[in-house]
């Protein structure tokens, strides 16, 4: 479970009390070409996901029994980006998963939350087989199985087990979990330090590598297959990039990418949807704390991808369904997701559980509640379709805007091709006045005639149902996920290389150059 990052300090400087419409019509400008400031070529796998180990078969089912409901999601987003979401399996900071060859199905002691301990036995991987097409990362255990007897040796054999069954589809290892919480979980006495972590990382990439990437069959690495760091959070004293590359984290070349954990709250009492959510001032800050580590990434030979391998919008994931699951998250998740593609961030492992309140879907019945799709879905549906399918995507985030306004332009080959404006003033059906309107006025180039505008609707910020993307809405029906309403959007002019359009508070839109 990751640490939340510099909230305090942004809500204390940049939070503000209470939400307001913007008067005056803002005006957009994002040049015709891509200009310095705009991201690298983003990933189309770049809205991902993260299963933790007690709610894996819930997502994915078995053979006999697959999940079709969240392969429907899987083959809808990879039907917008023509990528396959990527899949990270983790464990807790706990370390709660153990390796069983006798157990035939998953076990866990507690209903909510993360639960004390999971025994999964062989069908437990044949979730594996759900999702053709996907990618995945499995994270091997390193924390209290650390120097015990059988230790090494289980984690070994599940990473036999897991590399078979994803064969060529297995990207990366990764290597124990959040290190920095190793002492507060018991499971490292105290003073334990990065370079005790790097020593244990190097013995068990090195055990992994001989024992089971060496000559695989599926064309895998033998040594740079290993996903580095996991660190909880970005403001711990020792607990950082250039600590660990010091302490000789990659002095054997096991090191193929570097992960980061990241929340974008807890649950402080001052945490609230307008201030820390729909804000795109306290967003931007929370992602581009990691602009110096990924240049240093980038700057790396060979070059590390930089990931942020769990993350969502509250690490307090039960009882915050004031801002988790309601659609000014699905507001945020957008930001959070365009923030961190203008920020070079590779990939976003969108953690997801059955109970937990920020989950894009609820896989299985719970408590009496049939599956369905949540909220925060629609921010990774909106996010496909910004990327779609072109190959060669960039995305540039408009400066000097209201805290409570966000706004990008995208680029497809250098050129500009999108807007996306997200009006982030919260607005509920219970607020006592008429729904404001902004009115927006965009630079266009001026050989565009026209543009075409797609909505992100509800009926305010703490919908949970109604929701629609260019007037269509997705939910489970017998098993599966369908679609209701027509697709909808609407056509303007663009007159001298300008158009103006409104947006209502606490709604999004995609502006598409026809």
């Amino acid at each position: 479970m990751g640490s939340s990052l510099r909230l305090a300090l942004t809500v204390a400087v940049y939070g503000v009390s209470a939400s307001f419409a913007v008067a005056e019509p803002i005006q957009l400008s994002s040049p015709e070409k891509v200009p310095v400031g705009a991201s690298w070529v983003v990933p189309h796998d770049f809205a991902s996901f993260s299963f933790p180990a007690h709610f894996f078969t819930d997502y994915t089912g078995n053979l006999t029994n697959p999940n079709l409901f969240s392969r429907d999601i899987f083959d809808l987003l990879y039907s917008k980006t023509g990528a396959h979401p990527f899949t990270l399996w983790y464990n807790a900071s706990q370390e709660i998963a153990a390796y069983n060859w006798w157990n035939t199905t998953a076990s866990f002691t507690t209903q909510y939350g993360i639960p004390d301990m999971v025994y999964i036995g062989p069908h437990f991987f044949d979730g594996f087989l759900n999702f053709p097409g996907t990618r995945w990362s499995w994270q091997l255990n390193m924390g209290n199985t650390f120097g015990k007897k059988g230790g090494l040796e289980n984690a070994i054999e599940v990473a036999k087990i897991v590399m078979d069954y994803t064969k060529n589809s297995l990207e990366s290892f990764e290597l124990g979990n959040e290190p920095d919480l190793m002492v507060p979980f018991g499971h490292r006495a105290a003073g334990y330090s990065m370079g005790d972590y790097v020593r244990e990382w190097n013995e068990y990439a090195a055990n992994t590598s001989e024992l089971v990437l060496k000559n695989n069959k599926y064309g895998l690495a033998k040594r740079r297959f290993f996903q580095g760091l996991l660190i909880a959070g970005a403001d711990k004293p020792g607990w950082d990039f250039e600590e660990s590359f010091q302490d000789g984290l990659d002095r054997h070349g096991f090191v193929k990418s570097i992960s980061y954990h990241q929340y974008a709250a807890r649950n402080q009492e001052w945490v609230r949807l307008q201030n820390s959510y729909m804000n795109h001032t306290a967003n931007a800050h929370n992602v581009t704390q990691y602009e110096n580590i990924i240049e240093s990434c980038h700057e790396y030979h060979p070059a590390l991808p930089f990931v942020l391998g769990e993350t969502n919008s509250n690490s307090y994931n039960l009882n915050m369904s004031q801002i988790e699951g309601v659609f000014g998250s699905a507001l945020w998740l957008i930001d959070h997701l365009l923030m961190g593609m203008a920020t070079n961030i590779t990939r976003y492992n969108l953690i997801q559980g059955t109970t937990f309140g920020y989950s894009a879907w609820v896989p299985v019945t719970r408590d009496g509640v049939k599956p369905h799709v949540r909220a925060p879905l629609y921010g990774q549906i909106f996010a496909a379709d910004v990327l779609g399918h072109h190959p060669k995507v960039q995305v540039y985030p408009i400066p000097q805007l209201p805290w409570n306004v966000s706004a990008y332009g995208i680029y497809e080959s250098g050129s500009l091709a999108k807007y996306v404006v997200i009006n982030f003033d919260e607005w509920n059906s219970t607020t006592r006045y008429e729904r404001p309107v902004q009115k927006i006025t965009l630079d266009l180039p001026l050989w565009v005639k026209n543009v075409k505008v797609e909505r992100l609707t509800a009926n305010g910020a703490s919908a949970d149902n109604d929701i629609k993307w260019a007037g269509q809405s997705w939910n489970y029906t017998s098993g599966r996920l369908t679609k209701t309403g027509a697709k909808f959007w609407e056509g303007y002019t663009v007159k001298k290389g300008r158009v103006g359009v409104d947006l209502r508070s606490t709604e999004a839109m995609l502006v598409s150059v026809c």
